[in-house]
């Protein structure tokens, strides 16, 4: 089962665009960039980032469409995060088969995040103490398995994308606090450090979080 718009904008209380590209194999039908796009890959780049890349600014222009806003140019900021037409946030995140973007209006988030994983790439066990608080192993217990490491390291992600763009303040896994609820399958998360005026320590953020098959999908959002 692939990962669908649904899975993406599941729980997002206001309208967004998604856009969803996949790579078939080890090729894809690379789009191309906008001018002014590859200056942020820079020449050393290996064909694979060059596709990754080209697809998320693809998916992004896909997701831009679905709110009503005509193709541009996507630029990247000295941050990593994308730099959207005004009155946009969002975020794009790939793997080596998944690409998504996610754009919503800025009258009705402040920020967007949004990040995919595949199980079993890229995450271990090995790395669990970066990733998780100790008040988060229990939960994650990466004896049993990786799953819940995965689920959480996708959540801090997204969390990251939506509100870094926002104050452009530096923070990592351990600044932030989640909780599971599994009854609604979403992830409380709690700064523990301040992020600027609009987000004090203690700030709360919902991040729902989906298990498919192979694959992890979270999404976090700040309402304006």
């Amino acid at each position: 089962m692939r990962l669908s718009e649904a899975d993406v904008r599941r729980g997002l209380p206001r309208p967004t665009g998604v856009g969803l590209r996949y790579v078939d194999g080890e090729v894809a039908d690379v789009p191309p960039l906008f001018p002014g796009e590859d200056e942020a890959l820079g020449p050393r780049a290996v064909p694979q980032r060059r596709m990754l890349y080209a697809l998320g600014r693809a998916a992004a222009r896909d997701a831009l469409q679905q709110l009503g806003v005509a193709p541009v140019a996507i630029g990247r900021g000295a941050g990593g995060q994308p730099l959207w037409p005004a009155g946009i946030v969002g975020a794009i995140s790939h793997t080596r088969s998944i690409v998504v973007a996610l754009v919503g209006w800025q009258r009705d988030y402040v920020g967007l995040g949004v990040d995919v994983e595949e199980l079993g790439r890229g995450v271990d066990a090995r790395i669990a103490r970066l990733v998780a608080r100790p008040s988060e192993m229990a939960w994650v217990n990466p004896e049993a398995g990786i799953e819940r490491l995965i689920m959480l390291f996708s959540a801090k992600e997204s969390v990251f994308k939506a509100l870094y763009p926002a104050e452009q303040v530096w923070f990592g896994f351990s600044d932030a606090e989640l909780t599971w609820d599994p009854e609604r399958q979403v992830f409380s998360a709690e700064l523990l450090k301040a992020l600027g005026e609009r987000f004090p320590a203690g700030s709360r953020l919902q991040v729902p979080c989906t298990l498919g098959p192979d694959w992890v999908c979270s999404t976090a959002f700040v309402p304006a």
